[in-house]
């Protein structure tokens, strides 16, 4: 196979490219000398001109980030609103004890339950240690109840865990 790829390109190498016709070629010179008219050619053409569409996206860039920088500089630097010191808010205020904690949940139970257990197989194991995979799928339920109102929530998440264990060969 390394012969034959060699003959064709010994081959390629031979062959010349024939000559363009007179003919064509001027007619290829003449449309491209060819100015294009006023109403044909592009309205922008190069990047240098300002009022150019190339120009547009940093125009946007620069506006966006003066905006960002307005906001910035009223956000943090605006004069802070006559706040009531701690002596008018105390006298304000009476004072009430915090309410206990609303949402007291507290964990009640939480269950596992196995719905497949499926041998995947041998598998190797650094290098040439043999082992089986096996794959169990649970399901976990998670109950939280509030004490005050009996209200409870409960939580379900799927599981699964993939156990490899080295295979021994009992003779027994």
């Amino acid at each position: 196979m390394d012969e034959s790829l060699q003959e064709l390109e010994a081959e390629l190498k031979t062959l010349q490219p024939r000559r363009a016709a007179p003919r064509w070629l001027a007619q290829v010179n003449r449309e491209l000398a060819a100015e294009l008219p006023a109403s044909v050619r592009p309205r922008y053409a190069t990047a240098t001109n300002l009022s150019s569409w190339k120009w547009l996206g940093w125009r946007t860039a620069g506006l966006a980030a003066l905006a960002l920088v307005a906001a910035f500089v009223a956000i943090n630097f605006r004069q802070p609103q006559s706040a009531p010191t701690d002596r008018t808010l105390a006298a304000a205020t009476p004072a009430v004890p915090a309410p206990a904690s609303v949402a007291a949940y507290q964990p009640v139970t939480a269950t596992n339950v196995l719905y497949d257990l499926k041998d995947e197989g041998a598998v190797k194991i650094d290098g040439d240690t043999s082992a089986r995979q096996v794959r169990a799928r649970f399901v976990d339920t998670y109950t939280w109840k509030n004490p005050r109102n009996n209200a409870s929530i409960k939580w379900t998440v799927p599981r699964d865990e993939v156990r490899v264990m080295p295979a021994s060969y009992n003779p027994n």
